[in-house]
């Protein structure tokens, strides 16, 4: 997930169900106490979603039952994509940023986030006549009629025809149909097969949203062709991408429409993962890919690792809250010379962020042996060899100054129980990283 996306940290469920009712009848407490919803229930992920933007971004939606259900988490990680694209072609001169967004949907989703979010415009086409509709009464519903506009458009056309251009536009984007219509008929006359879903954790859409001729390569090949007539008047053409195995055709449609340069990514949420392509005609622009250590916020990490704090055995250690072993937790990183960053504050659900500039939980017994031999001589401390294991690569040390960064989760799950988890973020050795750290934790403070 994009390190600066507000959903790295999962919202906390039961603050939602206390806050808003239209949440609260989706909720279902688990055995453990812990606050779920069913993510197969598109009634529950439309809930989610409207309360979020209520919550979060002052923006008030209503999402119609048979149409697409648009997840923050995505929407929000292509839009902070493209804000970084912007920034790479080195911005324009002008403080006005203006996109178009192709098929917007039901409620014109990432026009007025990127609105609230950022202040920028949009020009919203869409062709179906109930997405526009609700888009249109979305935005004047929060006053974002200055900032956006949505545009009736036919099928035929997904640009030509449907912009003005005589200006000058920043980007588009695009989140096309991802399945092939042809694949959906029923196998036999006895034989009917439903649509599938898109995505397929709570979707609840139209054919037209999920399903084109020829899928999503010749949805995007189309896209293509109308945007090298465009050039003139567009910087960057973006577009998300559902199946990995699409990327390779669409890269070689780019290369032959002749784009000066094309870069992609990868959206990674949950168990949801979405590519983005983004590549442009103008050859003042470069959109190389990131380098590897740029990259590693795209790409999936390692499942965090999971430990039970009991109160039996945090009895002698103080008061067994959330607040209590996140404050033991910390204290315990900054005895091995971490920096901590507060990330989320909640009764019953607490992180931190934690940066290590260097290797300070390994070999601890061979580092007090020799501090305490030294001390002993009375000389002065030469500078202990740092472990292999850990160690910060040149680049890291130039780049970021940094060894390892991790994350600290504390949370209540019942009254004898509280969950800690250890996510790892980048550098060192990832899982086997955070092992010995959740390992030296255990000795000295857990199980101590």
């Amino acid at each position: 997930m994009h390190p600066r996306n507000p959903y790295r940290i999962p919202p906390d469920f039961k603050e939602l169900a206390l806050k808003f009712p239209e949440f609260r009848k989706h909720a279902k407490q688990k055995l453990s106490g812990k606050i779920e919803i069913d993510f197969k229930d598109a009634a529950a992920v439309r809930a989610l979603s409207t309360v979020l933007l209520k919550r979060d971004f002052n923006l008030e939606v209503e999402l119609p039952p048979d149409r697409l259900v648009p997840t923050l988490p995505l929407r929000i990680n292509y839009l902070l994509w493209v804000e970084d694209l912007l920034q790479s072609a080195k911005p324009a001169t002008e403080q006005l940023v203006h996109g178009i967004d192709i098929g917007t949907g039901a409620c014109c989703i990432y026009p007025i986030l990127a609105a609230r979010m950022k202040g920028w415009h949009f020009t919203a086409t869409e062709t179906d006549e109930i997405n526009f509709k609700c888009s249109v009464d979305t935005v004047e519903r929060n006053c974002l009629q200055t900032h956006v506009t949505v545009v009736k458009v036919s099928a035929e056309s997904m640009l030509h025809g449907n912009i003005d251009s005589t200006k000058q536009y920043d980007f588009t984007m695009c989140n096309p149909p991802f399945f092939d219509s042809d694949s959906f008929g029923p196998k036999s006359r006895s034989e009917k097969r439903p649509l599938p879903m898109c995505p397929k954790s709570g979707g609840s859409t139209s054919a037209t949203e999920i399903a084109v001729k020829g899928g999503e390569v010749k949805f995007i090949e189309n896209l293509i062709k109308e945007c090298h007539e465009l050039k003139p008047c567009v910087r960057l053409f973006t577009t998300m991408v559902g199946h990995k195995s699409s990327l390779v055709p669409i890269k070689a449609l780019l290369k032959e429409a002749g784009a000066c340069s094309w870069n992609e990514t990868e959206f990674c949420q949950g168990r949801t993962t979405r590519w983005g392509l983004a590549w442009t005609f103008c050859d003042n622009i470069v959109l190389a890919n990131p380098p590897q250590s740029q990259r590693k916020a795209h790409v999936k990490g390692p499942p965090p690792l999971n430990y039970s704090i009991s109160r039996e055995r945090w009895s002698s250690k103080g008061e067994f809250s959330v607040a209590c072993v996140l404050l033991k937790s910390v204290e315990l990183l900054n005895s091995l010379k971490m920096e901590i960053r507060k990330v989320k504050e909640k009764k019953d659900r607490k992180a931190v962020e934690f940066i290590a500039k260097e290797n300070t939980w390994s070999n601890q017994r061979r580092r007090q042996r020799e501090e305490k031999r030294i001390a002993n001589q009375g000389f002065e401390q030469p500078e202990l060899k740092k472990a292999k294991i850990d160690a910060a690569t040149p680049e890291q040390q130039n780049d970021h100054k940094f060894c390892l960064k991790g994350l600290i989760l504390v949370e209540e799950t019942d009254a004898d129980f509280i969950f800690l988890q250890l996510q790892w973020i980048e550098g060192g050795l990832g899982r086997e990283s955070m092992n010995q750290i959740l390992q030296y934790m255990k000795n000295h403070l857990f199980e101590k």
